[in-house]
């Protein structure tokens, strides 16, 4: 054996001897007198295969609520195409869509129809319930939106936020009271709102020609 060898040995029985050969119940040790040690990284294990992010979290902040942008876009007149950004994919009701179109535009939210691929979406749906489990992973989603009244819901609507505004000018740029029912637009939007209702274009033609005629010929 080294004398080097002897000489640790020596010291190091030495110091174990300074030592209790018991740790008591209430020991504690200081940590600042732990030695420094460098952190181990364990190697990875062979033949593992590398970790894929998921298709459904892809563009998603970890933890945050899935959003997609909601286009609302009129089937005929009066012409309304909106854009809501980041609408919550889970919580987001058609009522809610609604509501954001109404603020934009005046139209009471009574006076809308919702429907998506021709079909009406009840108040309480959300877009997750409308576009089901996948509907995550879209990034943009359409919904038609037809105004029961046409022309003339719009047209009140904008008198209405003209005279909130107690502006002039806001207010003639909408028709109101007979002034609508002299316009074509009125009659044309009459026919199609029939026509959604009874579903057969005749029968609407027919009634819309008989109101316009009473109309008419009022005395």
């Amino acid at each position: 054996m080294a004398a080097t060898e002897i000489a640790f040995a020596k010291s190091f029985l030495s110091l174990l001897d300074t030592k209790p050969t018991k740790i008591t119940a209430d020991h504690v040790e200081d940590p600042t007198n732990y030695p420094a040690t460098t952190p181990h990284i364990l190697p990875p294990a062979p033949n593992q295969p590398p970790l894929r992010r998921s298709k459904a979290t892809t563009g998603t902040t970890p933890g945050s609520a899935p959003s997609i942008t909601v286009h609302v876009r009129s089937l005929r007149n009066p012409p309304l195409d909106i854009t809501l950004p980041a609408q919550a994919v889970g919580t987001t009701s058609a009522l809610d869509i609604k509501t954001s179109v109404s603020e934009q535009t005046g139209i009471p939210t009574d006076k809308l129809k919702l429907l998506f691929n021709k079909k009406p979406v009840g108040d309480s749906k959300t877009l997750k319930d409308v576009l089901g489990d996948g509907g995550e992973g879209k990034g943009s989603v359409e919904f038609s939106v037809m105004v029961i009244g046409g022309a003339a819901t719009l047209a009140a609507a904008e008198a209405a936020r003209g005279a909130q505004g107690g502006g002039s000018e806001n207010v003639a740029q909408g028709l109101s009271g007979e002034g609508v029912l002299a316009t074509e637009e009125f009659w044309s939007d009459l026919k199609g709102f029939l026509q959604q209702r009874v579903r057969d274009e005749k029968v609407a033609g027919d009634a819309v020609g008989l109101f316009k005629g009473a109309w008419e010929g009022r005395s």
